[in-house]
């Protein structure tokens, strides 16, 4: 009986340790929340997020599909998005903070948001925070015309800060990037406040502006590296929340994404290149099925003595 006890006992311990491995596989450090899209986490339009409390909103009428890692969740085009509660500094649009998903779309029709935030007094379509994909700003005399348009595998990143006196201040980028080609890319904006050592190099006095470092990596590779620095007496937070798969326009939805999205995780901190590699190589994401859990097995251990 003892030697029994003792060989379910290295069992468990090897069960156990095999657990924490496969869940840790992705990073976790200054992790705030998750939305796996996994069917077992959507329920009655609320979609669960798993690791923290910042449940997400169904609109319209998205449909579980197959996702990068089990199931995802599958945007027509028309009215469909995700509700992203305001939270952190990726919900205040200030400071440090990581934005990470997976995508699949071979939409071309249209230039389309992977998310937009804009709320007054910055309105309009050259304001904003998000990613839009198979957008280019148009140009007329040389002048900003503040209207999208639609140029396949340009992809747009927008920046802007809420300033004091009902002003902007607004950094725009287009980058060409093919991503609808109906494969599954991986996203990842990472921003950080910048070293004393870059802001040196830079030529830049920190003490008379907020930094930061902005970093877009698609499918783990470094597309985008930007310092970008406005006046810390200017900068105001967002208050709106953000669309999943659409532009939110003070309240009002529209740029809506068609195709599938999975994996979506919000962190606290930036990832280093070395952990955006982590995670982009991660195949089985975090678990947290409940089969997986220690009483689970401890008892069907001890069902089998």
């Amino acid at each position: 009986m003892k030697q029994l006890t003792l060989l379910l006992t290295l069992i468990l311990i090897g069960i156990i340790l095999t657990i924490n491995t496969f869940a840790k596989t992705i990073v976790t450090d200054g992790l705030v929340s998750y939305w796996s899209f996994d069917q077992h986490t959507i329920n009655d339009g609320i979609v669960e997020d798993i690791w923290g409390e910042n449940d997400a909103r169904i609109i319209g009428n998205p449909q579980v599909a197959q996702g990068h890692i089990k199931e995802g969740l599958e945007l027509d085009g028309d009215g469909d998005y995700v509700r992203l509660p305001n939270f952190g500094n990726f919900g205040m649009k200030t400071d440090t903070y990581t934005f990470e998903l997976r995508f699949k779309t071979s939409y071309k029709e249209n230039w389309s948001a992977i998310y937009k935030v804009q709320e007054p007094p910055c309105t309009g379509d050259f304001h904003g925070y998000g990613i839009l994909i198979n957008a280019w700003k148009g140009w007329a005399l040389f002048k900003w015309d503040g209207e999208f348009e639609t140029k396949e595998d340009f992809m747009m990143i927008l920046r802007t800060d809420k300033a004091i006196r009902n002003t902007c201040v607004s950094s725009n980028t287009t980058i060409i990037r093919p991503v609808t080609d109906g494969e599954w890319h991986h996203l990842v904006y990472t921003t950080r406040r910048p070293t004393k050592e870059e802001l040196k190099e830079a030529k830049i006095n920190g003490n008379n502006a907020f930094c930061r470092r902005n970093f877009l990596y698609i499918d783990s590779n470094l597309i985008w590296d930007s310092l970008y620095c406005v006046n810390p007496d200017s900068i105001r937070h967002y208050r709106e929340s953000t669309f999943l798969g659409a532009v939110n326009d003070a309240g009002f939805a529209s740029g809506y994404f068609k195709g599938v999205f999975d994996e979506v995780r919000v962190y606290d901190t930036w990832l280093t290149h070395t952990q955006v590699r982590q995670n982009y190589r991660s195949l089985i994401g975090y678990n947290v099925k409940p089969d997986s859990k220690l009483p689970t097995i401890w008892g069907a251990i001890k069902k089998n003595r």
